[in-house]
């Protein structure tokens, strides 16, 4: 009976242990659900496909057609003038026109997977950003908790020294706004959990049915300790797929204006029959036509337009993707340079000295030494500057997620 029950409970205990380690949501599994839930990206791959298969519609080779000709229906069986005829035509484009075209898909082809690449790297951005909102609320969460339990003391240092009749009723109906404050405090923090937890969630693509309150996250994030030169960042501009993708769209675009040059260059018709020329004669015959562009100004001038407009609209999406590479990093650097700081200045100084003036200024309250308003500021200070902490160890988390877009390491793990 004892071993019964110590085996059962030993069930119930690893029952609990692999439901608290299946609910706990890493950074990398969201990565991951994000990477094969997200409606946008998984287009991108359908188009993919779709663009690897486009080159076998675009050969220039047209379907064969198949013909019969008869002459001389209403003559007799035995007159010399009746004539029939098979025949098999087959039309292509001229070769080098096929060529252009088909290089210019295979560039089409190179263009997308990079599309996809930056994609993917964007989705890891958004759902790591989105990670780290939901550490901060929670952080933030304990944060509000702390300032009720300050406010609580507060409270009970005022009401004692008004009942003892060394403090007054404006006192303690400060203390009471104070206290009723923190908890308003505590309650908008729940949303802001919330509010990130979900918008997490929504970045995942996460199924509705999974989005259950029992999700846990950890409690600390990983970050690699390095220092990222300004100048390193700025330098790897044009190695990012965005900017590859635009050169492979460029290079596209000049086999496609090579193809629409070469459009008047004559396509070619190839005809193999067979005829019968009256009686007991038989013959094979072979014909090959051209196909001459003689409408130029109209048709072909027109494709050598578009295509030459299409490179101009590739060159300035060029620019404006290395204007807009630019801005990010510069400010991911910047922000990051500046969250470091006050990150290091608070834990170096302001966090014990901050705790510190706030205790000490509560004893003297109590005993008498300091007024109300001392005090106040006392635990102000200490709450604007844990707050402050917070926001920029938020920060440093986010720009350094943003570099990750323009750097091939992870920062954050």
């Amino acid at each position: 009976m004892y071993k019964k029950t110590i085996l059962i409970f030993l069930l119930i205990l690893g029952s609990t242990l692999v439901y608290s380690q299946d609910s706990l949501l890493t950074i990398q599994q969201a990565v991951e659900s994000a990477y094969n839930r997200n409606a946008e990206l998984q287009q991108l791959w359908a188009q993919l496909k779709q663009k690897q298969d486009v080159w076998r519609t675009e050969t220039g080779i047209s379907a064969p057609e198949i013909s019969y000709f008869k002459e001389g229906i209403g003559s007799g069986p035995g007159d010399v003038f009746d004539e029939k005829r098979f025949t098999i035509s087959q039309e292509i484009d001229f070769p080098l026109t096929t060529s252009y075209r088909l290089k210019g898909l295979k560039e089409e082809v190179k263009a997308l997977e990079y599309r996809i690449l930056s994609r993917e790297k964007e989705i890891k951005a958004e759902v790591k950003g989105q990670y780290v909102e939901v550490m901060y609320a929670l952080f933030l969460q304990k944060s509000r908790q702390h300032q009720l339990k300050l406010a609580q003391d507060l409270y009970n240092a005022v009401y004692t020294r008004f009942e003892t009749g060394e403090g007054n009723g404006i006192d303690l109906v400060n203390a009471e706004l104070k206290l009723d404050e923190a908890k308003n405090d505590l309650d908008q923090s729940e949303w802001v959990l919330h509010k990130a937890r979900y918008g997490l969630f929504f970045a995942m693509g996460l199924p509705v049915e999974d989005q259950k309150y029992s999700i846990q996250f950890s409690d600390t994030l990983a970050a690699e300790n390095i220092e990222i030169s300004q100048i390193f960042a700025l330098a790897v501009q044009e190695q990012q797929p965005d900017y590859v993708a635009s050169e492979h769209e460029f290079t596209a675009s000049e086999y496609f204006l090579k193809e629409a040059k070469s459009n008047i260059l004559p396509d070619i018709r190839f005809n193999y029959y067979k005829q019968n020329f009256g009686t007991g004669y038989d013959f094979n015959g072979f014909e090959v036509g051209l196909k001459i562009p003689i409408w130029y100004p109209f048709e072909q001038k027109g494709k050598i337009n578009m295509a030459r407009e299409k490179q101009q609209e590739i060159q300035w999406k060029q620019e404006e993707i290395k204007l807009k590479m630019k801005k990010q990093i510069e400010y991911a650097w910047h922000n990051y340079s500046v969250s470091r700081s006050i990150i290091n200045r608070y834990n170096l100084n302001m966090k014990d000295k901050a705790s510190k003036l706030q205790e000490l200024s509560l004893r003297a309250y109590q005993l008498g030494e300091l007024d109300l308003l001392k005090l106040l500021n006392a635990q102000q200070t200490f709450l604007s500057s844990e707050e402050r902490y917070l926001t920029a160890l938020r920060d440093y988390y986010l720009q350094l997620v943003a570099l990750e877009v323009f750097l091939e390491k992870d920062l954050v793990y």
